[in-house]
């Protein structure tokens, strides 16, 4: 599959800063953290008690939707498409059940809608529902970065630094997406850090929606630099486990997507 921002014509690589001076060096991460005391030691290990027998396996129609978020992640499948389901059991090499299967998955995702005798259609989000969606990413992505900076283990905040390096590297080449995988693998972590599980899912389940809009905001140069910084800032806040100021970064970073997906979705619909 042929991905549609391959080769982007950007500026040169350089050093991303922040918008009003250079970007801080990452601190090496603090010691500390209650919750991490007691759980570093089982980060890299595999669960105890776990039956032998157990087969960590996916079902193809768990595959084949994970290949398709890619493809509304990375904007081939574009908002508002319907999806053909010949051509996809084509290209894909599937049967019609697993894909209809993972039809239904993504739709429980909601990242499509299904329709008697029409099919899957992509979710296309209004202004008012990327606003909304956004105002709770926020406030989730804030909540995170705070009780990680508290709770995470050494080990949890390396993961994290080792990702963010990545993403650097990845911004460095121009590699979106690279860049974008690192990215979010950052988000990730740090909800995983937090040490919640109540806002590690429901924070999975509402950036699953929008992940497409978050991708696309990489392909503008400007966008791509200042979240850039914007990770530089919170991810060094975090490993020095500023809590307050992890926070207060999460949520503005949040939003400023949140406003780049307003104002494309209001060009949209003009």
């Amino acid at each position: 599959m042929v991905y549609p921002h391959d080769g982007l014509p950007l500026d040169e690589a350089r050093a991303p800063t922040e918008r009003n001076g250079a970007a801080p060096l990452l601190p090496a991460a603090r010691n500390g953290g209650e919750r991490g005391r007691r759980t570093g030691a089982g980060v890299q290990s595999t669960e105890a008690g776990a039956d032998p027998l157990a087969i960590e396996h996916p079902t193809l129609a768990a595959v084949v939707a994970e290949r398709l978020r890619q493809l509304i992640t990375d904007g081939t499948l574009v908002p508002g498409v319907w999806l053909n389901e010949r051509d996809l059991c084509e290209r894909l090499r599937v049967s019609r059940t697993p894909l209809r299967e993972a039809y239904r998955l993504l739709a429980s995702d909601g990242l499509v809608v299904l329709l008697p005798k029409r099919g899957a259609q992509v979710v296309e989000l209004s202004a008012d529902d990327i606003a909304n969606l956004f105002e709770v990413l926020a406030v989730m992505e804030g909540l995170a970065g705070k009780l990680a900076a508290e709770r995470a283990s050494d080990a949890e905040l390396e993961h994290i630094a080792d990702l963010h390096r990545q993403m650097l590297q990845a911004y460095a080449a121009r590699d979106i997406k690279r860049y974008f995988e690192a990215s979010m693998g950052t988000h990730v972590a740090i909800s995983a850090a937090a040490h919640n599980p109540a806002l590690a899912e429901t924070y999975r389940r509402l950036n699953m929606r929008v992940q497409n809009l978050r991708y696309k905001s990489n392909v503008e140069p400007d966008e791509w630099s200042a979240a850039t910084a914007d990770h530089e800032a919170f991810v060094a806040a975090l490993l020095a486990r500023d809590a307050d100021t992890t926070e207060r970064l999460m949520r503005e970073h949040a939003l400023e997507k949140r406003d780049f997906a307003l104002r494309e979705a209001r060009r949209r619909e003009q």
